[in-house]
């Protein structure tokens, strides 16, 4: 090695181990993480631009447990440290000689900015009234698309110009005096927070623009009562455009039913045994449209699949399973309860990247049906030839008024051994009714395979419903449920469901 070369590479050793020892004597800066915490600001006056409310108790509650309490300063502020994402958070407001305020925030993405008030009982004194507010979002006022809140509690909003609200509040002893709804910002006097929509009564619905509006917000519903008690819902929603996005996501449409309930009297256990008995089954489907048969096949991009979404309560939905693109319909057999009812949502998937979560509607399963008070009973003798079949369905008496009956008769003559079976030429596959209370005459209809249409005297025949079944056809909610005790040829049912029992009469020389 050259004296050259040797020289420069002792250089070379001396700078980097230079450098190392400036390195180590420095501080490092550590990495700048995504924010976790978020900052909800609270100021209290009497009303929009008055006066400040001091002494105020401001209490933060998490599941009915007491997290923190303030009191409000001089200038009615106090301040709460939530982490991101980890609502719903309740927030009470109390001072002796003012009505109550009462908030509930769903969940926060982001700092928020509270201008809340605490008004005047209009009575001599504060009187307790639990509100509550439930709300739909939905796309129009056609309300043909519904949204639900993503797994982190959001309502992710894509390329709308506006979002139509259908809310209704509640309350536990007075009744509800007026409504409010604003985006960005809490409603209240009109000529602060315009534009906003505003309804003096228990139900709020209408449009409300999203083009002023990107990224991540809040939607207020306020309601007050008679004693101008205020109970307002905090609903975070992120407000994105399609020019925003790698890709324009396929919104999930769908028919209209998009969900069906199915409880069948049948021992076979191939689906959910329901919890009313050990002998019925209890399974819902739902069903969309692919992206090949919406209305956005030309623009959206194909998914590689859907997720499915279940809830309980139509707010907290969990996913069920994924599914290829292909698919359009889907078998629920989870969990699944009479008189229960269960909301169902669909997204498109690409990747692992989720499209718009769209709500299809709500089933609540039917109680089983039966059939009592039957005529001609059994082992009845002196029947006429021209008899009149009559029964009560029973079970459903809660449903009264939404469901619909479905039924039919059959005949056979016990005394023909090819086994000749009559039952009543109609124009519908089966008889359908309102009513309990069913009478099938003899003689308002023809007969099939029965000369002369009229029984013979004296001979022995069975006779029963071989279908007996209720629908509910649930249009608000996009559903249908059916109670299916017996099925059995098919009319309504995926399987053969057989009757229970068939009945035994002899007829007279009338």
């Amino acid at each position: 090695m050259s004296k050259n070369i040797r020289l420069g590479y002792l250089i070379f050793v001396i700078m980097s181990i230079g450098i190392i020892f400036f390195l180590s004597s420095c501080s490092i800066i550590p990495f700048k993480a995504s924010r976790t915490d978020f900052t909800v600001n609270i100021y209290v006056a009497e009303y929009n631009s008055g006066p400040t409310v001091d002494d105020a108790t401001v209490t933060l509650l998490k599941d009915g447990q007491i997290l923190e309490e303030k009191t409000t300063q001089s200038n009615g502020t106090v301040s709460f440290t939530l982490r991101g994402y980890s609502g719903p958070y309740d927030i009470r407001v109390r001072k002796d000689g003012f009505a109550n305020t009462d908030i509930r925030l769903l969940n926060v993405h982001s700092d928020i900015n509270l201008n809340t008030t605490l008004r005047r009982p209009k009575f001599s004194a504060a009187i307790d009234n639990d509100i509550s507010i439930n709300f739909k979002l939905y796309e129009s006022d056609k309300m043909f698309v519904r949204y639900s809140s993503n797994s982190s509690g959001v309502y992710e909003l894509l390329n709308l110009r506006m979002i139509y609200i259908d809310a209704e509040a509640t309350a536990s002893k007075l009744g509800i005096s007026h409504m409010y709804a604003k985006l960005g910002t809490p409603p209240g006097a009109e000529y602060l927070t315009a534009p906003r929509l505003y309804s003096e009564s228990d139900r709020l619905s209408g449009e409300i623009s999203l083009e002023a509006h990107s990224g991540k917000t809040y939607l207020f519903l306020d309601a007050y009562d008679l004693n101008d008690n205020r109970f307002e819902l905090i609903i975070p929603v992120e407000i994105r455009r399609f020019s925003e996005l790698t890709t324009s996501y396929y919104r999930v449409e769908y028919p209209s039913p998009a969900i069906y309930s199915y409880h069948l009297n049948t021992s076979t256990k191939y689906y959910t045994l329901s919890s009313e008995n050990h002998r019925t089954n209890l399974y819902n489907v739902i069903k969309w449209y692919t992206l090949s048969e919406s209305t956005q096949r030309f623009f959206a991009k194909e998914p590689t699949g859907y997720n499915i979404y279940k809830s309980y309560d139509g707010n907290k939905f969990f996913k069920i399973t994924t599914l290829p693109s292909n698919v359009k319909s889907y078998i629920d057999t989870y969990n699944n309860k009479v008189r229960k009812r269960v909301w169902y949502a669909v997204s498109s998937d690409y990747s692992g990247i989720e499209g718009p979560r769209v709500v299809l509607g709500s089933v609540e399963p039917l109680p089983m049906v039966k059939i009592s008070n039957v005529e001609p009973t059994d082992s009845a003798t002196e029947v006429s030839t021209k008899p009149a079949f009559r029964w009560k369905f029973v079970g459903l008496e809660d449903y009264e008024g939404k469901v619909k009956y479905l039924y039919d008769i059959w005949i056979y003559d016990l005394t023909v051994n090819s086994g000749t079976y009559h039952y009543p030429l109609i124009e519908e596959p089966f008889f359908e009714s309102g009513n309990t209370e069913v009478e099938i005459r003899f003689s308002d209809y023809n007969w099939y395979n029965l000369p002369g249409n009229e029984l013979q005297t004296g001979k022995p025949y069975e006779w029963g419903p071989e279908l007996v079944a209720a629908k509910w056809e649930d249009a608000e909610n996009n559903s249908v449920a059916l109670s299916v005790n017996c099925d059995y040829n098919f009319k309504i049912s995926p399987v053969v469901i057989e009757p229970e029992r068939y009945y035994l009469f002899i007829t007279g020389n009338k």
